[in-house]
């Protein structure tokens, strides 16, 4: 029986479909058969525990086993009583239609029709893999992912392959099928809000009431979520399994025993569990072995709305809407929210396994979505929830405080981390782009991430007035090699790019450069080279001595390999000034204790006592004492006095230290 495509499975959201194929036995043209015996013996109540073996294949497992692999993509549901088939399962083994089943297939795994999209052009795998990676964002680190789609599309009779080529093709069968089913397109991706057309979000009174808290109840919740058993992406089902189980009567031996049969897994994750379940305030121990469900376990049990679990997250753990505030101004990445969760929210240690968690639970409810591959964003239903409630307050650090200190250090680390393997990850380019775009915003300048066919990679420039600022365009280049080859690199583009972008300058940063016709021809193109250990010691050098970012025009100015040495000048005027500085405050509190001065001194007394100082390595000058005086005793720093009997010291360095820092968290408070 052909089933009608109007009646094919409606495609799930990208978020919420599953990466992986059926991992089942049966050899390479063996697959349908092997699915269709697993759902009847599921559907005849075969022993779970029965083994497994078909010809050709020399994987054994368990019938339970096959299950849990075909959970994830809906083939099978778990209750219970046991495993039972879906609805659509169901349909096809009734109707023995395989199209459908390709067709429910494609609606719940990712990049499975987009492969007979892409194989409009014959390809090969790895060509696949490619786009798979680098357009959609999947972490395929071997080649099993990919080739286990081709293997079942092929048996779907939706795609060809040539042996001699080794190219894969879409037939005429799989050009019908594609008209029938959902193809997502990178960009909808990174921009689709499923929550925009929203107005006002339904969510139970006794749901808001649970998570409504004053600020020093929101400062006492726990650090961790916790382990949650089973596919992390499936954890609403899971919970709802179990408590299902606690409400039927079960006690934890009966507990124990069902999550080794169904889930395989150890007594004392079991236990890791249920305290999970425990600190979510889902259920409580009444003895040793017997729980029982709370009333907002009862409450939410008659519904199993996300976002009324959500509350209940918000309600037992640190950093949950509060995430979702810090989303709404900003895309941010995992290490960037588990600095922001440590620093203002009182996360005890920077944790980037808890982020993932909070994120994977807020994008199942449509509460944040992807804004690129690394990065979230708020929804429109995010932005209506957290703007319901009261949350925890940001907390500010002293600018001075080592802990800050530690937390800067442990950022700057992780950007020079992922310079260095991005640089390195030629099948992921935005990636390394997206690094880039950080970097020079460590630096100072504004960046933007443009990439896409006609644009530069990423487009920088200094603040201030058109007239005096400079802009730059960036190309990025990613390679597994250890230099950036000169075939990668094609000049006349680069002066499209910045002519377009309306650029002053143009540049390539690559891990590095050692190909000697490439440093030539960027040359004669006037284009400057920048290695990743080149950036990295140009931004430690910015953050140690901070000089003007106009000046770092002769850097861009040049062509060939970046002379980053060429600042060197202007960063050693500044050290000039700071040691100066010492010096001179130095000089007027140690003549506080001169009974003749009285602690007066006028410029031309500091200078004779400063012009052989053995520190400052430039020459001292009046000039320089001048504007150094003026300086302390301005307004702003308020450290020095001027008499008609001469400077004085009104501070300490400390004094001068703290004013300093004073202004710098100004600078910040806001950010």
């Amino acid at each position: 029986m052909i089933i009608s495509t109007k009646e094919y499975p409606k495609c799930r959201q990208w978020g919420e479909k599953v990466s992986s194929m059926p991992n089942i036995p049966g050899g390479i043209e063996r697959h349908l058969y092997v699915l269709r015996d697993i759902l009847e013996k599921v559907k005849e109540n075969i022993n779970p525990e029965e083994i497994l073996t078909y010809e050709g294949s020399d994987s054994k497992i368990t019938l339970n086993e096959a299950c849990v692999r075909l959970h994830p993509m809906r083939l099978v549901a778990k209750t219970v009583n046991g495993w039972e088939v879906t609805e659509e399962s169901e349909i096809w083994l009734k109707s023995s239609d395989d199209l459908y089943l390709a067709a429910f297939l494609c609606a719940n795994i990712r990049f499975l029709a987009e492969i007979l999209y892409y194989l409009d052009t014959p390809r090969k795998a790895n060509e696949l893999k490619d786009i798979a990676i680098r357009e959609y964002g999947l972490i395929w680190r071997t080649n099993s992912s990919i080739n286990s789609r081709l293997v079942w599309l092929r048996q779907f009779g939706l795609i060809d392959f040539q042996e001699f080529s080794l190219l894969y093709s879409i037939t005429e069968a799989g050009r019908e099928f594609l008209k029938n089913v959902n193809v997502v397109e990178p960009s909808q991706i990174s921009k689709e809000d499923d929550t925009l057309k929203e107005d006002n979000l339904v969510i139970e009174k006794w749901a808001v009431d649970y998570c409504t808290m004053e600020q020093n109840e929101l400062s006492l919740r726990r650090q961790s979520i916790g382990y949650i058993m089973g596919n992390t992406e499936d954890f609403q089902n899971t919970i709802v399994e179990y408590l299902n189980l606690i409400q039927s009567g079960a006690d934890y031996d009966t507990i124990k025993q069902y999550a080794i049969k169904h889930y395989g897994v150890t007594a004392s994750s079991t236990k890791t569990f249920m305290n999970t379940l425990v600190n979510m305030d889902l259920i409580k121990r009444q003895t040793d072995a017997v729980f029982s469900l709370t009333d907002i376990a009862e409450m939410w049990l008659e519904t199993c709305g996300i976002v009324e679990f959500i509350c209940c997250v918000q309600k037992n753990f640190l950093f949950v809407f509060e995430m979702l505030n810090e989303l709404s101004s900003q895309a941010l990445g995992f290490k960037e929210l588990a600095t922001i969760g440590k620093v203002s929210y009182g996360l005890d240690k920077v944790n980037v396994d808890e982020i993932r968690k909070r994120i994977t639970i807020l994008k199942k409810a449509k509460l944040v979505r992807n804004a690129s591959i690394d990065k979230f964003v708020i929804t429109k239903r995010g932005q209506m929830l957290v703007g319901q409630f009261n949350i925890q307050e940001r907390r500010l650090q002293n600018v001075g405080s080592e802990e800050t200190k530690n937390i800067h250090l442990t950022k700057r680390d992780s950007l020079f981390t992922e310079l260095r393997i991005s640089a390195k990850d030629s099948m992921n380019p935005d990636r390394f782009e997206w690094a880039i775009k950080s970097a020079f915003e460590a630096l100072g300048f504004k960046a933007i991430r443009l990439g896409g066919a006609g644009k530069t990679d990423v487009l920088i420039h200094t603040p201030g007035s058109p007239k005096i600022s400079f802009s730059v365009a960036i190309d990025a280049k990613s390679t597994s090699g250890s230099s950036v080859p000169d075939t990668q690199i094609d000049f006349d583009t680069l002066e499209e790019h910045r002519k377009k972008h309306g650029a002053d300058y143009s540049m390539v940063v690559g891990c590095a450069f050692q190909n000697e016709r490439l440093i030539k021809r960027a040359k004669e193109h006037g284009v400057v080279l920048m290695s990743v250990d080149a950036l990295e010691t140009l931004i430690k050098r910015h953050l140690e001595v901070p000089i003007k970012l106009s000046l770092y025009r002769n850097i861009f100015k040049q062509s060939g390999i970046a002379d980053i040495s060429l600042v060197d000048d202007d960063r050693q005027k500044i050290v000039y000034y700071g040691k100066l500085m010492r010096a001179v405050m130095s000089c007027l509190i140690a003549e506080s204790e001169d009974p003749e001065t009285e602690g007066f001194l006028f410029e031309r007394d500091i200078y004779r006592s400063l012009r052989d100082n053995k520190e400052i390595s430039e020459p001292i000058t009046m000039e320089s004492i001048s504007n150094m005086l003026q300086f302390l005793s301005s307004p702003l720093v308020g450290c020095v006095e001027k008499t008609k009997e001469g400077y004085y010291a009104t501070g300490s360095l400390a004094d001068v230290a703290r004013k300093f820092s004073f202004y710098s968290k100004n600078c910040f408070e806001d950010i």
